[in-house]
């Protein structure tokens, strides 16, 4: 429980708050719980305050120094926090629905799991901010910064971000679904499996924010904003295709009953032979198909291995063994049954034949240079030099 004396104090009003806070700048700010339900706290002194769970609802803490304070599991909904100073702050599960934090400066600051729903957060400060989880639904954005914040599935559905600043933030699972991201800075940004339908993504902006010798280039679609900045810096992209397609090797087979746990371990060894194994593990939905994934998967591979045995493997070797002309290393462990028309497709000449049988992970691991990485490689120089001789430079 808050200590009362202080709740008491602080009701009397912020210019004997903050003189005797100057006064006695150690003493400990015992305010978990504590009701100040409409309080006028504007240019408050909090700085490190104890505020855990306290009701601030509709308080006015605009220009409050909140520096470290502990808002986990606060109340705040309507208050107002305009231009407040909440560096390193803790607001994880805080309840800041329709607040006004604009202008604010939350760098640094753990906003986990918060309620932002409608909260006004224009042109504020949110740099390395932590939003994992956060609820900002119709939350305005504009004019915010949000360089390295993270917002790992974070809900910016229907929220305004027009000309935010997001380079380098972390965008994993993000929900942008209606969004308004017109205009916004996303250069370095990590986008992975965002939900973008129906936002409006105009003049998405892709420039080094440092360097104002770059041309400024904008983009109309976050998914494919860091594909074209690739493009345009060819040599970056060529290093990421050759980093594939000279060393990558699709790793194909069964992932339960102990599956899984080979191919990892074949791809360690792989690893420690300079490769890039790419292991293709997922919980096949009787709705979807795959199909399309390994053959791009493979299209970019030097060579691929195949556990016969598993149970999508035969779908997936017969849309790409006929089809992509790269060596293909099949695998089967001791009393496992390859599926019944496997041996059609190790009649191929880019097929590495007799499959490599093994009675242990560790029996396939010492196999892996000689049995696997040596007759994939002999079958890739093979077929380079067949080609460079049908299509001499």
């Amino acid at each position: 429980m808050a200590n009362q004396k202080l709740v008491d104090l602080l009701k009397q009003g912020v210019e004997q708050w903050n003189q005797w806070r100057q006064e006695y700048p150690r003493i400990p700010l015992d305010l978990i719980g504590a009701n100040l339900y409409k309080a006028n706290l504007s240019k408050a002194d909090l700085g490190g305050a104890n505020l855990y769970k306290a009701n601030l609802s509709k308080a006015d803490l605009s220009k409050a120094d909140l520096n470290n304070a502990n808002l986990g599991g606060a109340t705040l909904s309507r208050a107002n926090l305009s231009g407040a100073e909440l560096i390193k702050a803790d607001l994880g599960f805080a309840a800041l629905s329709r607040a006004n934090l604009s202008g604010a400066n939350l760098s640094a600051a753990f906003l986990r799991w918060a309620d932002l729903n409608g909260a006004d957060l224009s042109r504020a400060n949110l740099s390395t901010v932590n939003l994992d989880s956060a609820k900002l639904i119709r939350a305005r954005l504009d004019g915010a910064y949000l360089g390295g914040a993270t917002l790992s599935r974070a809900d910016l559905s229907r929220a305004d971000l027009s000309r935010t600043n997001l380079c380098w933030a972390t965008l994993v699972d993000t929900n942008f679904t209606e969004a308004t991201l017109t205009g916004c800075a996303i250069y370095g940004s990590s986008v992975w499996n965002v939900q973008l339908e129906g936002a409006k993504q105009n003049n998405l902006i892709i420039k080094h924010p440092d360097k104002l010798d770059e041309p400024t280039i904008t983009v109309d679609d976050m998914e494919v904003a860091q594909f074209i900045y690739l493009l345009l810096n060819h040599k970056k992209l060529r290093n990421v295709l050759n980093a594939v397609t000279q060393r990558g090797v699709l790793l194909l087979g069964r992932f339960g009953g102990g599956g899984l746990e080979v191919l990892q371990a074949v791809a360690a060894k792989l690893r420690e032979e300079k490769y890039l194994p790419i292991i293709f593990d997922f919980d096949r939905p009787q709705d979807r198909n795959y199909t399309e994934t390994v053959k791009t998967l493979a299209g970019l591979s030097r060579f691929i291995i195949a556990d016969l045995s598993g149970p999508s493997v035969p779908q997936e070797l017969y849309a790409t063994v006929p089809h992509f002309k790269i060596p293909f290393v099949p695998i089967l462990e001791s009393g496992r049954k390859q599926f019944a028309m496997a041996t059609d497709l190790l009649e191929y000449p880019w097929v590495v034949r007799p499959p490599v049988i093994f009675a242990s992970t560790d029996e396939l691991v010492s196999l892996v240079p000689s049995k696997i990485i040596a007759p994939a490689e002999e079958k890739h120089q093979a077929r380079q030099q067949l080609l460079d001789e049908l299509f001499p430079s």
